[in-house]
């Protein structure tokens, strides 16, 4: 297994290990799944703060409600005065869920955002609820873990994407 390999297969442990997250007894009405996630600046981010854009791509796979067995969403936005150390900012949002099977509804998913770092890796997690489509009213946790960036890649070249893997649980 090659370092990159290894060092997702333990992001992902973390992951589960730090979301502490179990189903909710209505797990027909729930979701679990896991997330594999890609964020991607518009130009390299460095320690020199700047307006950068950000596009996030992620994919939900090995759901445990089958209606819903995979998915993806895609989320865009420009952040202000951003650098390395402020990867993961604090705020609102909203994702679309766009499950696989088209006769399952999108999901609409509204959060709040933190961040802090553990050890090594960067820990964000996502606060919210389903407000719309499959799902809909129920509370929805996602947290994301990925490794810090390579300080020497920010203090030169920067930083053009980070790659996170996680958990997303809805009804918990």
């Amino acid at each position: 297994m090659n370092a990159s390999k290894a060092a997702a297969a333990a992001c992902l442990a973390a992951a589960a290990t730090l979301s502490g997250v179990t189903p909710s007894a209505n797990a027909a009405d729930g979701q679990l799944c896991l997330v594999n996630e890609v964020v991607t600046f518009s130009e390299p981010v460095t320690d020199t703060p700047r307006t950068v854009g950000v596009t996030v791509n992620g994919q939900l796979f090995n759901c445990a409600n089958g209606a819903a067995a995979t998915g993806s969403y895609t989320e865009t936005a420009t952040l202000p005065d951003y650098t390395c150390t402020a990867l993961f900012y604090q705020g609102a949002g909203t994702r679309v869920f766009s499950w696989t099977d088209p006769a399952v509804t999108p999901s609409a998913y509204s959060y709040n955002r933190t961040s802090s770092r553990v050890g090594a890796n960067i820990v964000i997690v996502l606060l919210g609820s389903i407000s719309s489509g499959a799902f809909a009213a129920q509370p929805a946790k996602m947290q994301l873990t990925a490794l810090n960036p390579d300080p020497l890649s920010c203090a030169t070249t920067g930083v053009s994407r980070l790659s996170l893997v996680g958990a997303l649980t809805v009804g918990v």
